[in-house]
């Protein structure tokens, strides 16, 4: 309820008024985190979507893909909860619902950071119908 009342917080004092103004928004994780990482911990999806209704729609949203055993070996010295095997499998189970479904763009994420930038680029310039 933290993560979904933040959220409503921050979409009507500064994403709105930032779209209002005609600016671009981009933000990290958002609702699809809340999703996966809640419906990972067994959460019903729905509800967790019902919380967070006053969450804006994004026009463009992706998934950057990495192997759950490469997100427990980066993130090993932080030792969550959340940050065991298991769980990332799950959290990205949830994630490729999304993909699946075509909420979200899955981007290889295993690649240099400039593989996956370039990947985000051209992705965004199709989403948007620009020539690639």
């Amino acid at each position: 309820m933290l993560f979904a009342a933040d959220r409503f917080e921050h979409v009507e004092d500064v994403i709105v008024p930032a779209i209002r103004k005609g600016k671009i928004v981009v933000s990290d994780r958002y609702v699809y985190s809340s999703l996966a990482y809640q419906g990972a911990a067994g959460l019903d999806l729905e509800w967790i979507e019902k919380v967070n209704e006053h969450a804006i729609h994004p026009d463009l949203a992706f998934f950057i893909d990495v192997k759950p055993e490469v997100v427990v070996k980066r993130l090993k010295p932080k030792k969550s909860v959340m940050e065991n095997l298991q769980t990332q499998q799950k959290v990205r189970e949830v994630y490729m619902k999304f993909v699946e479904n075509g909420e979200l763009v899955k981007i290889d994420g295993n690649g240099s950071v400039q593989e996956v930038a370039e990947s985000i680029l051209k992705a965004v310039l199709k989403g948007f119908g620009k020539a690639v």
